[in-house]
């Protein structure tokens, strides 16, 4: 019996690289996992329509994935003014790597509420 697997690509930028990234992530019985992240430039993204998917809900990390393609992280934090997600490494501070809003990391959820637009 095949199950379809639904599947997105949402995008991250890494702090301190200020880089972009693919998140390959997995529906897997209501629930999001990212499963591959992978090195990804504006004009590709934007191509492959990578800034128009939206996602809802809890979203884990696989056992295999493998994290930011240049810091390794495989946390992240969602701003709070422009929705996006950056990696984090356990900083109490953090700028969004989007916007440039600055402040203290208050609380970490795994569930987001993601859209994709302007880079």
């Amino acid at each position: 019996m095949k199950t379809d697997t639904k599947a997105e690509v949402i995008l991250m930028k890494c702090p301190e690289t200020q880089k972009i990234y693919g998140v390959r992530v997995e529906e897997w019985q209501g629930d999001w996992f990212r499963t591959w992240a992978f090195p990804v430039d504006v004009k590709k993204a934007s191509h492959e329509g990578f800034d128009k998917t939206k996602i809802r809900g809890n979203l884990y990390p696989a056992d295999e994935y493998n994290g930011c393609p240049y810091c390794k992280s495989v946390c992240f934090v969602q701003c709070t003014r422009c929705g996006k997600l950056s990696c984090w490494n356990n900083e109490e501070r953090i700028s969004c790597a989007w916007c440039g809003l600055t402040g203290d990391v208050s609380r970490i959820e795994d569930e987001v509420d993601v859209k994709g637009g302007d880079y």
